[in-house]
This record gives structure tokens, C-alpha cells and sequence, in this order.
């Protein structure tokens, strides 16, 4: 079992545990990074906006993703990306770690490949600074 498995169901909840929340928990859980976002952000996919707005800041722009970096995803009919998560290379491809309440409010892992199937298209991949 790889690691990023553990927060497979992890819960959602678009007021306390978002998926920017996932993403933070992930960066100090299993990286050591320290990912902070304002305090009293907006929630939901506004506070998700903040994140992707956020990420010139915190990261720059890859086209080859490390596990642990930044994905950002725009789901259908936004044209800004509202959806984080974190890339991981698993069994010879990537994978991302998001949580939505659009696909049941958990954790979830899904293949890079297959996210548009779930409505999750990717803006970019990230590294932390």
C-alpha cells in the first residue's frame, strides 16, 4: 500500500475541510512542509481560488511532477482552476490526491489519466519553494 493511501476517504466538508485542507494536511504529514494559507480564507471554491492564486508564492510551475507536488484542476464550466491536490508517481504513473464533495466528499486517488473522466481537468503541476 502506498502511503498517500491512508487518506483515502479522508473527509470533506466545503466549511472546515476542503480540499486546500487536504492539501496542507498532506504537505506536513508526509513532507514536512509547512503550506499556510491566510487565516479566515474563503471556503469552498472560492477558498480554493485563494490557493491557485496563492501558488505564485509558494511554487513554480513544472512540467516534470515529484511526488508531493501541487496540482491544480479546474472542474467543468470554471475557467480558473477551484481544485487542489498532490501528485504522487505511483507503480509507474501519476496519481493525484484531491477530496470533492462533486465525487461523494472523501479522499479520493485517482490516475492523472483518468481524471477528466471524473470532470477533474488539470491546470498545472506545481513544486513548492
Amino acid at each position: 500500500m502506498h502511503p498517500a493511501e491512508t487518506y483515502v476517504g479522508w473527509a470533506y466538508n466545503p466549511a472546515t475541510a476542503d480540499c486546500a485542507d487536504l492539501v496542507m494536511q498532506v504537505q506536513r504529514e508526509m513532507f514536512g512542509r509547512e503550506v499556510s494559507l491566510p487565516n479566515g480564507r474563503p471556503r469552498g471554491e472560492r477558498g480554493q481560488a485563494v490557493l491557485g492564486a496563492r501558488v505564485r508564492q509558494l511554487a513554480t510551475a513544472t512540467d516534470t511532477p515529484a511526488d508531493g507536488d501541487l496540482v491544480l484542476m479546474r472542474e467543468p464550466g470554471d475557467p480558473r482552476a477551484t481544485h487542489a491536490g498532490t501528485y504522487f508517481h505511483i507503480q509507474g504513473e501519476g496519481w493525484v490526491l484531491h477530496a470533492t464533495d462533486r465525487l461523494g466528499g472523501v479522499g479520493l486517488l485517482h490516475r492523472v489519466r483518468d481524471l477528466p473522466s471524473f470532470g477533474c481537468f488539470i491546470q498545472g503541476f506545481y513544486q513548492w519553494a
